[in-house]
């Protein structure tokens, strides 16, 4: 049976011709019973004139309704094919909802004079404009002062580098304008997209709830801003313990989670409303970064950017924790971009039949740099 997302429609030549089988129909019948003084032979000889003008717009209107149908609505029907409010209608449905932005927070250093105050609400900036304000006071010790600051707008975009410079909107008495941010700023979050809304949506679908299984606590953590990937651990530290391995792929670097967000985390599933009085570990995956140097033919742009992007894309789906990838997946991906004819890969080494692994649940193989030579 066709899906109804792939059922072929007909095409406006086809709708056509049968609007125009129709009318002619309509004008014959019309001609039969209509009296002279009704529907005149120059009536229906101007009729006749406008029948492929009058199918073509109706087969137009008719196409494009079907196609609306086909490729818009039936689509809504299906869970991991719908879109905007209907994908929030579906995720109601299974008790989930779509993840607000986040705000990014980072700690900053500053100088000053010992005792000086720098109070929650002030604000710091970039070079670019971007503003955080502080969220607690802190006070000049030993002529340093740490302060923990928010992105005033949530969103990715306020995400920072490590050591980025940030400097006081209006002075402060007693400390020195510029600050440094002794992390980048991470935890930044824009509004969850449709794809990523539909990645925890799919899990749910795929594993019902039961009360603590090792899927409820990959569920419970993809409900946290900013956790885009989760995988449940079943008594990673003996019989009594649960645990979670989170990534954060929307952060800088390679993707890992904060300890902010890994408290978050850890917050959010001991809520007595979810979790069973399990000891609970969230754990931060240590990485296992593979590196690559790829020759292409033809060798441009758009080639590179696409091999990169579908390697990206291939850690993402494949990648779980002390798991493998093969390394026939990944020459796969790279074959499969349009435009590339051939490829030499330099690093890493590729065997037949060889795959990508690591040797502990705790580590998760991730991409690292993508170079063409």
């Amino acid at each position: 049976m066709s899906s109804p997302l792939n059922v072929p429609i007909p095409s406006i030549e086809e709708l056509a011709q049968n609007v125009a089988r129709q009318l002619q129909q309509s004008l014959a019948q019309s001609a039969q019973t209509a009296r002279p003084a009704e529907l005149s032979a120059t009536d229906l000889d101007m009729a006749r004139s406008n029948v492929s003008a009058l199918s073509f717009v109706q087969a137009v209107g008719l196409h494009g309704a079907y196609r609306y149908l086909r490729d818009f609505v039936a689509r809504q029907a299906v869970p991991t094919q719908s879109t905007d409010e209907f994908l929030d209608g579906w995720l109601s449905t299974y008790g989930m909802t779509r993840k607000e932005a986040a705000a990014a927070f980072v700690q900053v250093n500053g100088t000053g004079v010992n005792g000086a105050l720098l109070a929650a609400g002030t604000l710091l900036q970039v070079d670019d404009g971007r503003q955080y304000r502080v969220s607690i006071d802190a006070v000049v010790s030993g002529g340093a002062v740490v302060a923990s600051v928010i992105a005033v707008v949530a969103g990715a975009a306020g995400n920072l580098a490590n050591s980025s410079s940030l400097k006081l909107v209006s002075p402060v008495a007693g400390i020195d304008a510029t600050f440094t941010a002794t992390s980048g700023a991470s935890g930044g979050a824009d509004v969850e997209a449709d794809a990523d809304a539909i990645y925890r949506l799919q899990q749910r679908l795929s594993s019902e709830p039961m009360g603590g299984s090792p899927a409820d606590y990959a569920r419970w953590a993809l409900q946290v801003p900013g956790i885009t990937r989760a995988w449940g651990l079943r008594c990673p530290a003996g019989p009594t313990t649960a645990g979670v391995i989170i990534m954060a792929d929307g952060n800088a670097g390679m993707g890992l989670p904060t300890l902010g967000q890994r408290d978050q985390v850890l917050d959010y599933i001991r809520d007595p409303k979810r979790g069973p009085p399990d000891e609970l570990f969230v754990i931060i995956p240590t990485p296992v970064v593979i590196d690559w140097v790829i020759n292409l033919a033809p060798d441009t742009a758009v080639i590179r950017a696409s091999v990169t992007a579908g390697l990206k894309d291939l850690f993402f789906r494949e990648a779980v924790p002390g798991g493998s990838i093969p390394h026939s997946h990944a020459t796969e991906v790279i074959s499969s971009v349009v435009g590339e004819y051939n490829h030499t890969i330099s690093t890493p080494a590729i065997v037949s039949g060889g795959f990508f692994t690591v040797n502990s649940f705790e580590k998760l193989l991730m991409l690292g740099t993508v170079t063409f030579d």
